[in-house]
Protein backbone atom coordinates (compact mmCIF):
# COMPACT_ATOMS: atom_id res chain seq x y z
CA UNK A 1 0.00 0.00 0.00
CA UNK A 2 1.65 3.13 -1.02
CA UNK A 3 0.11 6.52 0.53
CA UNK A 4 2.37 8.80 -1.47
CA UNK A 5 3.26 9.20 -5.49
CA UNK A 6 6.44 9.40 -6.95
CA UNK A 7 7.31 12.84 -8.17
CA UNK A 8 4.96 14.59 -5.56
CA UNK A 9 6.59 16.83 -2.52
CA UNK A 10 6.96 14.85 0.44
CA UNK A 11 4.90 15.65 3.63
CA UNK A 12 6.51 17.95 6.61
CA UNK A 13 8.33 15.25 9.23
CA UNK A 14 8.94 16.44 12.85
CA UNK A 15 10.85 14.76 15.15
CA UNK A 16 13.23 14.55 18.08
CA UNK A 17 16.80 13.52 18.77
CA UNK A 18 17.48 11.85 22.11
CA UNK A 19 19.00 14.90 22.82
CA UNK A 20 15.92 17.29 22.78
CA UNK A 21 17.45 18.80 18.96
CA UNK A 22 13.76 18.65 16.31
CA UNK A 23 15.14 17.60 13.58
CA UNK A 24 12.56 18.44 10.21
CA UNK A 25 12.57 17.00 6.99
CA UNK A 26 12.39 20.64 5.30
CA UNK A 27 15.95 21.25 7.14
CA UNK A 28 17.56 20.04 4.80
CA UNK A 29 15.81 21.99 1.71
CA UNK A 30 17.99 22.71 -1.09
CA UNK A 31 20.72 21.48 0.96
CA UNK A 32 20.72 17.61 0.92
CA UNK A 33 18.87 14.35 -1.03
CA UNK A 34 16.87 12.80 2.04
CA UNK A 35 16.61 8.65 3.36
CA UNK A 36 13.29 8.81 5.36
CA UNK A 37 13.32 5.73 7.25
CA UNK A 38 9.98 5.15 9.64
CA UNK A 39 10.68 2.21 11.58
CA UNK A 40 9.80 0.13 14.22
CA UNK A 41 11.63 0.91 17.81
CA UNK A 42 12.95 -2.19 19.46
CA UNK A 43 13.27 -4.41 16.58
CA UNK A 44 16.62 -6.24 15.38
CA UNK A 45 16.18 -5.96 11.66
CA UNK A 46 15.16 -2.22 11.76
CA UNK A 47 18.37 -1.77 14.00
CA UNK A 48 20.66 -4.19 11.31
CA UNK A 49 18.77 -1.74 8.45
CA UNK A 50 20.10 1.65 10.77
CA UNK A 51 23.42 0.33 11.13
CA UNK A 52 23.95 -0.87 7.50
CA UNK A 53 23.33 2.69 6.97
CA UNK A 54 25.12 4.09 9.39
CA UNK A 55 28.39 2.21 8.15
CA UNK A 56 27.96 3.73 4.55
CA UNK A 57 27.57 7.52 5.58
CA UNK A 58 30.91 7.93 3.38
CA UNK A 59 28.89 7.07 0.29
CA UNK A 60 25.77 9.60 1.78
CA UNK A 61 27.98 12.12 2.23
CA UNK A 62 29.24 11.21 -1.62
CA UNK A 63 25.54 11.57 -2.91
CA UNK A 64 25.19 14.80 -0.49
CA UNK A 65 22.45 12.90 1.27
CA UNK A 66 21.15 12.20 5.07
CA UNK A 67 19.47 9.83 6.41
CA UNK A 68 16.18 10.71 8.90
CA UNK A 69 15.64 7.25 10.77
CA UNK A 70 12.89 8.16 12.88
CA UNK A 71 10.75 5.88 15.29
CA UNK A 72 7.55 6.04 16.67
CA UNK A 73 8.63 6.00 20.52
CA UNK A 74 11.69 6.46 21.73
CA UNK A 75 14.49 4.31 20.66
CA UNK A 76 17.08 2.32 22.38
CA UNK A 77 19.87 4.73 23.93
CA UNK A 78 22.53 2.91 22.34
CA UNK A 79 20.63 3.38 18.83
CA UNK A 80 21.53 7.12 18.38
CA UNK A 81 25.02 6.98 20.10
CA UNK A 82 28.46 7.14 17.87
CA UNK A 83 26.55 7.53 14.61
CA UNK A 84 27.85 9.65 11.48
CA UNK A 85 26.40 12.91 10.82
CA UNK A 86 24.47 12.30 7.82
CA UNK A 87 22.67 9.74 9.92
CA UNK A 88 19.90 10.97 12.51
CA UNK A 89 18.01 9.23 14.65
CA UNK A 90 14.87 10.35 15.82
CA UNK A 91 10.90 9.71 17.89
CA UNK A 92 7.66 11.31 16.68
CA UNK A 93 6.02 10.63 19.64
CA UNK A 94 2.80 12.43 18.20
CA UNK A 95 2.70 10.13 14.87
CA UNK A 96 1.84 12.48 12.76
CA UNK A 97 4.50 11.40 10.81
CA UNK A 98 4.00 7.79 10.58
CA UNK A 99 0.52 8.50 9.56
CA UNK A 100 1.02 11.24 6.72
CA UNK A 101 3.57 8.79 5.16
CA UNK A 102 2.79 5.28 6.21
CA UNK A 103 -1.31 6.85 6.32
CA UNK A 104 -3.72 7.25 8.43
CA UNK A 105 -4.22 3.73 9.44
CA UNK A 106 -0.20 3.31 10.16
CA UNK A 107 -1.10 1.89 13.53
CA UNK A 108 -3.20 -0.25 15.11
CA UNK A 109 -3.99 -1.71 18.42
CA UNK A 110 -0.51 -3.05 18.77
CA UNK A 111 1.42 -0.37 18.28
CA UNK A 112 2.74 1.06 14.42
CA UNK A 113 1.89 -1.44 11.69
CA UNK A 114 3.98 -0.92 8.98
CA UNK A 115 7.57 0.61 8.32
CA UNK A 116 8.24 2.53 5.31
CA UNK A 117 11.64 4.25 3.91
CA UNK A 118 11.11 7.28 1.48
CA UNK A 119 14.38 8.85 -1.15
CA UNK A 120 13.54 12.61 -1.75
CA UNK A 121 15.79 14.82 -3.69
CA UNK A 122 16.97 18.30 -2.15
CA UNK A 123 13.77 20.30 -3.11
CA UNK A 124 11.69 17.39 -1.18
CA UNK A 125 10.82 15.24 -4.62
CA UNK A 126 9.72 11.76 -3.66
CA UNK A 127 11.96 9.48 -5.97
CA UNK A 128 11.32 6.00 -4.24
CA UNK A 129 9.33 3.96 -1.35
CA UNK A 130 9.32 0.94 0.22
CA UNK A 131 6.28 0.75 2.33
CA UNK A 132 5.90 -2.85 4.31
CA UNK A 133 3.66 -4.50 7.10
CA UNK A 134 7.38 -5.62 8.62
CA UNK A 135 11.28 -5.05 8.07
CA UNK A 136 11.40 -7.42 5.71
CA UNK A 137 9.99 -4.80 2.73
CA UNK A 138 12.85 -2.69 3.04
CA UNK A 139 15.53 -1.55 1.02
CA UNK A 140 18.93 -2.97 1.02
CA UNK A 141 21.75 -0.03 1.75
CA UNK A 142 23.15 -0.12 -1.73
CA UNK A 143 19.45 0.10 -3.58
CA UNK A 144 19.37 3.25 -1.33
CA UNK A 145 22.32 4.50 -2.50
CA UNK A 146 21.70 3.40 -6.26
CA UNK A 147 18.56 5.85 -5.90
CA UNK A 148 20.34 8.50 -4.43
CA UNK A 149 23.12 7.97 -7.45
CA UNK A 150 19.81 8.51 -10.38
CA UNK A 151 19.30 12.03 -8.18
CA UNK A 152 22.39 13.27 -8.81
CA UNK A 153 22.49 12.48 -12.29
CA UNK A 154 18.94 13.74 -12.79
CA UNK A 155 19.64 17.24 -10.93
CA UNK A 156 20.78 19.59 -13.62
CA UNK A 157 22.57 21.90 -10.52
CA UNK A 158 24.60 18.83 -8.77
CA UNK A 159 26.46 17.59 -11.96
CA UNK A 160 29.05 19.26 -13.55
CA UNK A 161 27.79 21.78 -16.41
CA UNK A 162 27.58 20.61 -19.90
CA UNK A 163 28.35 24.30 -21.47
CA UNK A 164 29.70 24.43 -25.36
CA UNK A 165 33.40 25.23 -25.24
CA UNK A 166 34.40 28.46 -26.86
CA UNK A 167 36.96 27.25 -28.62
Amino acid sequence: MLVLKTRQLIPPLTARTAGGQTVRAWDYKQKKNLVIALLHAGCRRCEDFLNKLAARAAELAEREAVALVVFAEAPRAMLSENLPAQVLVAADMSGRSQRAYLGEDAFGSSGQQRVGVFVADRYGELYAQWVARDDDGLPGAGELLDWLGQIQVACEECGVSHWPSDS
